[in-house]
């Protein structure tokens, strides 16, 4: 018995490693391959394409696309070989460099077969025009400047997760089961591409920091907003190098000079004055003889205010206030209504606060007080600064939006309507607290008509109507001629149109462009021409207006 012991044990190992390869490779092989799939196995997240930026006239503004992109974690001497038969050694370069590379979709093709890594990265394109408005990316897709930044949360794609097999030399082998993501959604802006891009051109042509903003003055859209200069490049895809030099270009490309630089606004702001005193006042006529001299309560002369011409405009009412731009007349006129009634009706034109349009970085201006002079500086207010006040100098400053705003609200007489810059915004409005008669609207319009339709000299004729001699529909407008406290004056203009019946508004402002009416005007009136020739003012044609 003992002899078949060695036998026994012989028969019960060899059926032990049987049944061991049999439960290996037949009863357990599923579980091993899960398992062997599992080490193998790759996950990773995919995006959804960002939404498109969309204007209004159906041009993309901003939008993505896929790129394939190379992804080798270790680079070899028999990748080397492999791969420089597909892609040049500018890719190989920089494959090298940073373990991943963009190829084309044929390229991804061939080496996808070949075992490599492909993944699909959006890449983000826009124009650097844009930039104020459309604004840009980070690295990771998260909007960080303009309407990327403001509706990111709608703009950006939904998050997947896809899964792969890799060979068990870590070599691409194929996919499970691919998910590119759900996309953002799309947003369509109130921006007209053709107007927007008009605009630019014509301050490129200037080629000094200025700003033109188109609106409708109904609703609030935002037809075209330009802030030269702005970036040449697209901002989604800037280099270290190019980013350091717009940071550091005096001219500072990247400041949204429409929502967030304030200027002096010089006579554009002589609509308040005027306002305040037909409410307030006791409007006159007087003798304007080019120069104003304050009195105090004895009589004597303790300040003399020069007007901007300097051999006066004679006889002013009102109506040829605003037309001829005197400064005398609103000095008087400041003093008549005085300081509290100035910053009361300037605040109910909302001037102390940002209009609220839908973009970061929006400021508000300056609008002094009494108590905002002893506060900043510890001083009082003196009867000179309410002078100054009167005619938009001093220590207003303001926005070009602000300024567009308030002309707005002119024209919608006395509705304030925030500025809109996405269609599906709604349209908000909210009604001035002044009770406003309709003489004084009238009055105040007729004023800003005769600006771009009286012509004559300078004593006399409209600041404007050089620069809108034969246009077919009557512009409401106002110059303004802003003293800096270095370096030549800003220049205004803002005006909206058809004056009686207002659908659009337009405000140029050239930084240390001199003279409103010689310099902005112009700029203004090429703008409108381009929108009449373009069909915005469809119904006005030809259709010269009755006042």
């Amino acid at each position: 018995m003992r002899r078949y012991i060695p036998f026994f044990i012989f028969f019960i190992m060899f059926f032990y490693i049987i049944f061991g390869l049999v439960k290996v490779q037949i009863i357990d092989q599923p579980k091993h391959v899960a398992l062997l799939n599992s080490l193998l196995a790759r996950s990773f997240y995919n995006r959804g394409l960002r939404g498109t930026i969309y204007s209004s006239d159906g041009v993309k503004l901003a939008w993505s696309e896929r790129i394939p992109t190379l992804v080798l974690k270790k680079y070899t001497e028999e990748d080397e070989k492999q791969l420089r038969k597909y892609i040049d050694d500018s890719q190989i370069a920089v494959l090298k460099n940073s373990g991943s590379v963009e190829i084309t979709w044929e390229q991804a093709f061939i080496l996808q077969s070949k075992g490599y890594q492909i993944i699909p990265v959006e890449k983000r394109k826009s124009y650097g025009f844009l930039y104020h408005i459309v604004g840009s990316v980070n690295k990771d897709g998260e909007g960080i400047a303009g309407l990327e930044y403001v509706y990111n949360d709608v703009l950006k794609g939904k998050l997947s997760v896809s899964y792969g097999i890799r060979s068990p030399g870590g070599k691409y082998s194929q996919n499970i089961l691919e998910n590119l993501g759900e996309n953002g959604l799309d947003l369509q802006t109130t921006i007209n591409f053709k107007l927007q891009k008009y605009a630019y051109d014509l301050l490129t042509g200037l080629a000094t920091p200025s700003v033109i903003i188109v609106s409708d003055v109904r609703t609030g859209d935002i037809l075209a907003m330009v802030s030269y200069p702005s970036p040449d490049v697209d901002l989604n895809e800037v280099d270290t190098l190019t980013w350091e030099k717009l940071v550091s270009d005096p001219l500072n490309p990247l400041l949204n000079r429409a929502i967030s630089n304030v200027y002096p606004p010089g006579s554009t702001f002589k609509v308040i004055t005027a306002i305040a005193q037909m409410l307030y006042g006791h409007p006159s006529t007087l003798s304007c003889g080019g120069v104003f001299h304050y009195r105090d309560s004895k009589g004597r002369i303790t300040a003399s205010y020069k007007d901007w011409l300097t051999t006066g405009h004679g006889v002013v009412d009102l109506r040829k206030a605003i037309r001829v731009s005197c400064n005398v007349y609103f000095y008087n006129a400041a003093l008549d209504v005085g300081i509290d009634k100035l910053v009361s009706v300037s605040r109910t034109f909302y001037l102390d606060q940002r209009t609220g349009i839908s973009l970061p970085g929006e400021v508000a201006g300056t609008l002094p007080s009494p108590e905002w002079k002893l506060k900043k500086f510890g001083e009082k207010w003196y009867p000179g600064d309410t002078v100054l006040f009167g005619i938009g100098q001093g220590f207003l400053d303001f926005t070009p939006i602000q300024i567009l705003s308030l002309y707005n609200t002119i024209a919608n007489k006395g509705m304030f309507v925030k500025p809109r810059l996405v269609l599906n915004e709604e349209v908000s409005t909210k009604k001035v607290a002044l009770n406003i008669p309709e003489s004084v609207w009238d009055a105040l319009i007729d004023g800003l008509e005769q600006v771009t339709t009286i012509q004559g000299p300078a004593t006399s004729g409209g600041t404007a109507a050089k620069s809108f001699r034969d246009f077919k529909i009557t512009v409401a407008g106002k110059t303004g001629t802003a003293q800096t406290h270095s370096g030549p004056p800003h220049a205004w203009f803002v005006g909206f149109a058809p004056s009686r019946n207002p659908k659009y508004s337009v405000v140029v402002l050239i930084e240390n462009g001199e003279s409103g009416g010689h310099n902005a005007a112009p700029v203004a009136r090429k703008v409108f021409d381009f929108m009449l020739e373009n069909g915005f003012f469809d119904e006005e044609k030809n259709e010269k207006q009755e006042k």
